[in-house]
């Protein structure tokens, strides 16, 4: 990967993160308020069943097309703006790189991370796709919902049909077509790196969704005429009208900006057939006037889809096989307990659930998705220089040729490649291994302190506190997964991305027979323990892909570079034993402690997790110098790229450090 590459990792991370954890924050309010209106019943049809109805829908349609057209982002090096890909651009495109294979001005950097070098039209080509594909998918899954709903409360007694329930699914579905209408333009802000634009869209549409809910759930007046099932409905309208209205209004910025960088571009190319005819210099002229936004061609967009479409839809019709697979693999827990446990024990999976993947969702999936992002554009750039075998070896495939040795060109060619990627990878991995550690720490101590003070003894006396205990620790592995899973995904060629496939699948049969076979005897505990053998499987896969990655350079090492330091490791496994021992001496039996008695209690018990917690974050900052010295050396190349840019007067490179 290279420096501009780990910038835009540094600077996606940064900026998701900080807005995962404004949304999160404010979101945790306002669904606290909600989950002490609800009872548990209530609570599961809106974070198990209707949960899994939307994103079952979403997840098929747009996960796909999501990650297939990334592949635009590094592709679109020179791509020329609107009109590259249209037939004759890849004329174009030689004739552009001729005249500024010898330039070291800003027609170096041309197609970067702006307008300028991404083809907004094929990536709206190749994106609309989601819109027909997902309205088809939407249905099903709807009808299905409808479905197993009627005849699971006529098989059954004990589960009284939801009032309003067939309108609340069709609302729903509603919703989920008025999101996929945003699509288009949400992947068009995700291929040009827009990630305070993505910030400001999600937390204005989870903001509303909460607020919604909570307004009609505490109106005296509605709280009688509406039943849950229509509250979470129409809060989930909401949410998918805000979406819609601002990747649209995103998404007509990008393009007008990218026809006003058109018309720039068309102007100083007159300009430069002019001089050249005024000097005589026929060859110049007929290069000049290779500049795209010239051919007519450009105006339409019904001309045939160019190889580089093409490939991006092959990808992403693999990355839709796959998604298929990893929705049941992430969300089959919720799909068994929907079908095998009562409406009252969803809720309390629903909110342990909920509560212990905040971390997830907050700090890792921000880091995951910027990482994917720039892994990708890093893939691609490998296999168009040469690099490709080495992607293609991850999958498992066998060599062709005999393996050279560290001192041949072609090794040192491919340590060369490897060694800025293995650098990147190393903190990111290692970041998200401290982060899970302090889940798993001290999470199993104080799980019951948390939701007896937030959430009340209605949620705290049942089997909730040791569910999320054990949460807690999976925390970690779903750290670990997500990054990893990310590089991988990121670097494989569709064969390799087939074959991951194939395991993925394996996995998912897997652990769907160890859910069933768990959750009959050990209920939501035997859930979370199904989920954790499922990743440690998925890791597995993931620590072996990386290191048949990087097995031609030899300074890496798994244990070296991708684990915290042993005295890191030591003493979070102390830190985790001195808060276990803390609870078992100050709330044996809290239970049946009075309130004031708990309270004073617990706060001893917090105490000496803030100490412990201060102790673990001082010798992080020894053991670990290396990884911050990392981190802050991307902030500061980011920050000096900005500057560079600016002063520079790149449009292009400008345009990409907008947002």
């Amino acid at each position: 990967m290279e420096n501009g590459q780990a910038q835009v990792v540094a600077s996606g991370f940064l900026t998701l993160l900080a807005s995962q954890i404004g949304t999160r924050i404010v979101t945790f309010v306002i669904n606290l308020f909600i989950a002490r209106l609800l009872t548990p019943g209530a609570y599961g049809l809106a974070s198990v069943q209707f949960h899994l109805l939307t994103t079952t829908a979403l997840f098929i349609s747009r996960e796909g097309f999501r990650r297939g057209c990334l592949r635009f982002g590094a592709a679109g090096v020179g791509a020329g703006g609107d009109d590259a890909g249209t037939p004759g651009a890849e004329a174009k495109e030689a004739d552009d790189r001729g005249n500024a294979g010898g330039s070291n001005g800003s027609g170096s950097r041309k197609g970067g991370a702006g307008s300028g070098g991404i083809n907004n039209r094929s990536v709206l080509r190749a994106a609309a796709l989601t819109v027909p594909w997902g309205v088809v998918i939407t249905a099903g899954v709807c009808g299905i919902a409808l479905w197993q709903h009627t005849a699971g409360t006529t098989a059954s007694s004990d589960e009284p049909e939801v009032p309003y329930y067939r309108e609340a699914v069709l609302m729903h579905g509603i919703a989920a077509v008025l999101e996929l209408l945003a699509e288009p333009f949400y992947i068009l802000a995700s291929v040009h790196l827009m990630f305070r634009s993505r910030v400001a869209v999600e937390f204005a549409a989870t903001l509303t969704k909460s607020l919604v809910t909570l307004g009609l759930l505490s109106s005296r007046r509605l709280r009688h005429r509406l039943p849950p099932a229509l509250t979470f409905s129409a809060a989930q309208l909401a949410m998918a009208a805000v979406v819609m209205a601002g990747y649209w209004a995103v998404g007509l910025r990008l393009m007008a900006k990218g026809r006003k960088d058109k018309a720039h571009k068309a102007g100083v190319s007159e300009i430069s057939q002019r001089a050249a005819r005024r000097h005589g210099d026929g060859g110049n002229s007929s290069s000049a006037s290779a500049v795209p936004g010239s051919g007519s061609e450009s105006n339409s967009w019904l001309y045939p889809w160019t190889p580089l479409e093409r490939h991006v839809l092959a990808t992403s019709v693999v990355f839709t096989l796959q998604a298929v697979e990893k929705l049941a693999l992430a969300e089959g827990s919720k799909m068994v307990i929907a079908t095998m446990q009562s409406a009252a024990n969803q809720g309390v999976y629903g909110l342990v659930s909920n509560l212990g993947s905040l971390v997830v969702r907050t700090l890792f999936q921000p880091l995951e998705e910027a990482a994917f992002a720039a892994f990708s554009t890093w893939g691609a750039s490998a296999k168009a220089s040469g690099a490709g075998a080495a992607a293609t070896e991850v999958a498992g495939t066998t060599a062709t040729a005999a393996t050279a040795t560290t001192s041949s060109p072609s090794a040192a060619t491919s340590a060369a490649r490897l060694a800025p990627l293995a650098r990147a990878l190393s903190p990111m991995v290692k970041a998200v291994a401290v982060l899970g550690l302090l889940a798993a720490a001290f999470g199993p101590s104080y799980s019951y302190v948390l939701l007896r003070v937030v959430y009340g003894t209605r949620w705290s006396e049942t089997e909730a506190p040791a569910v999320l205990a054990a949460y807690s620790a999976y925390v970690l592995l779903l750290a670990l997964n997500g990054i990893g899973e990310a590089f991988v995904h990121a670097v494989l060629d569709a064969r390799g991305l087939q074959q991951s496939n194939a395991l993925l699948l394996v996995f998912s049969g897997v652990h769907l027979g160890v859910c069933v076979a768990l959750v009959r005897q050990y209920g939501a505990l035997g859930l979370v323990a199904a989920d954790s053998a499922n990743m440690v499987l998925r890791i597995s896969y993931s620590t072996w892909c990386i290191r048949r990655f990087f097995r031609s350079l030899p300074t890496f090492s798994l244990h070296r570079d991708l684990l915290p330091a042993p005295n890191t490791l030591a003493a979070f496994a102390t830190a985790a034993a001195a808060a276990a021992t803390s609870n078992r001496l100050l709330l044996a039996g809290a239970a049946s402690m009075p309130q004031r008695v708990f309270l004073r209690q617990a706060a001893s018990h917090v105490g000496v997790g803030v100490v412990l917690l201060a102790a673990l974050l001082g010798l992080l900052v020894r053991t670990e110098r290396a990884v911050l010295r990392q981190v802050m050396e991307m902030r500061r190349q980011r920050r000096e790229g900005g500057r560079r840019a600016t002063g520079g007067g790149d449009d292009a490179v400008k345009s990409g450090k907008e947002d």
